[in-house]
């Protein structure tokens, strides 16, 4: 069977989502397959969804309700902001959803602490999960030793990612695996460029060929922009999917023109329409992982004693 190269967008639903988006994004992998990812995949998920996800575990200590939290997810700046707005309302939508399955009724003073505990343990059990769930190759030669998420004594957890050494040749291979495909990569950039606008993704003339190109166009050894790197990832992910291997995504408009060039197949996830899993074959209920639940309870628990919580 071939194996699933699998892309930021699902193994993000496979290990920090609800049941219902995990039973989705497991739907789209070959059955008998090996799972395999790469260094510049879980590099992505640190500087973008973990990030989020780390912004707003820290930012509800500015709160004292769950629910006036909530409303601030819509406002500010992260209506400019849509990657991170989607993060955080995703993630009260799973919180709300583990909530509804577990039949737990808190209060509402005691909502925000849970959500906050259960925010943290979530990023402690994905990361380690995103780690060694699958084999990971490193093509590109992406930062090799990402710092785990820490809990600070303010009860803030924080991750130092090394964001400055983006684009320095002694810290990023992306110059020499550029380099190694140059003709293939030039003939990409045509291929995008000459797609009729129905064909092309949403990234495509924005991000996906500037990018390449400013990656093409800085001599092998100089130091280039961290965020050129950044923003065609898509098409560094189908050109680090080893061969024969299927690409796993949710995200088709972007991948499809890439990956139909590249002669790279691709699996496509939908969005689950429910919070709720299925198991294979039966109408077996996947509920929110039981430990993890059952840990973020305990804690509110004993901060607050089993009468204020329940």
């Amino acid at each position: 069977m071939p194996d699933a190269f699998i892309d930021s967008s699902v193994l993000i639903g496979l290990y920090f989502r609800h049941a219902g988006e995990r039973a989705a994004c497991e739907a789209c992998l070959p059955a008998g397959g090996n799972r395999v990812s790469s260094q510049y995949i879980i590099f992505e998920i640190a500087r973008g969804f973990l990030r989020s996800l780390l912004e707003i575990h820290n930012a509800s200590f500015e709160y004292k309700r769950f629910s006036d939290f909530h409303m601030a997810a819509y406002s500010g700046a992260r209506r400019f902001k849509p990657y991170q707005m989607a993060t955080w309302l995703g993630a009260m939508t799973d919180f709300m959803a583990a909530l509804e399955q577990q039949n737990v009724v808190i209060a509402e003073p005691q909502k925000l602490d849970l959500f906050r505990a259960m925010i943290r343990k979530m990023i402690q059990r994905g990361w380690k999960q995103l780690l060694n769930g699958c084999h990971l190759i490193d093509n590109i030669s992406c930062q090799k030793n990402i710092p785990d998420p820490i809990l600070n004594p303010d009860g803030r957890v924080t991750q130092a990612l090394p964001l400055a050494d983006c684009g320095k040749p002694n810290t990023c291979g992306v110059q020499s695996f550029i380099a190694q495909r140059n003709p293939m990569v030039q003939s990409l950039i045509q291929h995008l460029a000459t797609l009729p606008k129905k064909q092309k993704g949403n990234d495509t003339d924005t991000k996906h060929i500037p990018g390449l190109q400013h990656l093409l166009g800085v001599a092998l050894g100089a130091a280039f922009e961290g965020k050129k790197c950044h923003q065609c990832g898509d098409a560094l992910i189908c050109l680090e999917a080893p061969a024969g291997s299927i690409i796993a995504t949710k995200n088709r408009g972007d991948f499809e023109p890439l990956a139909g060039f590249l002669s790279k197949t691709l699996s496509v996830a939908t969005t689950a329409t429910t919070t709720v899993g299925l198991s294979t074959g039966s109408t077996k209920r996947v509920s929110f992982p039981f430990r993890l639940w059952r840990s973020a309870v305990n804690w509110v628990k004993s901060r607050f004693g089993d009468k204020r919580v329940f």
